[in-house]
């Protein structure tokens, strides 16, 4: 038996929407990649999609994953994890998550949401920190709805 990793890497089905599998992207991704960060309101062009994937698969540091849905893309979430000084265990964040407008209310975020935490356990977290906008009622419903709490602020500096 492997870890979470294991399993996504080797493409792990579902249960719940037809068909769902969980796995790393590949190369071929990217533009189905730029159009659901598209829907998040940050715009990037294939490219530049190709060119994340590639730097966070050299990042042991760093899990991407993508839901896909009968061949096609539906969403994506991803792990960082990093060493602190204020705590002996890793700091696992939710570093971005979506889930494509018409494959919303699906459960397909909730799944993303589970393997992302399986792995951030499988990794030594014990807790897992996220960041989502204003704005963004639903996510914030979301996110309750599966226990993670409102603790803090964020703060940002162009630099």
């Amino acid at each position: 038996m492997g870890t979470p990793q294991d399993d996504l890497r080797r493409g792990r089905a579902a249960a719940g929407p037809a068909a769902l599998t969980l796995r790393e992207p590949q190369p071929d991704d990217a533009s189905a990649i730029a159009a659901l960060l598209g829907e998040l309101e940050y715009p990037s062009s294939a490219e530049q999609a190709a060119e994340r994937i590639e730097r966070i698969a050299a990042d042991p540091s760093t899990l991407l994953l993508v839901a896909e849905v009968g061949g096609e893309l539906a969403g994506l979430a991803v792990l960082h994890v990093q060493n602190l000084v204020e705590r002996d265990e890793p700091g696992c964040e939710l570093a971005g998550m979506v889930v494509g407008n018409r494959f919303r209310r699906q459960g397909i975020g909730e799944q993303l949401m589970e393997a992302i935490e399986a792995e951030a356990r499988a990794r030594g977290g014990k807790t897992l920190v996220l960041n989502t906008a204003h704005r963004r009622a639903g996510a914030h419903a979301f996110y309750e709805a599966l226990g993670y709490e409102h603790t803090g602020r964020r703060y940002v500096k162009e630099l």
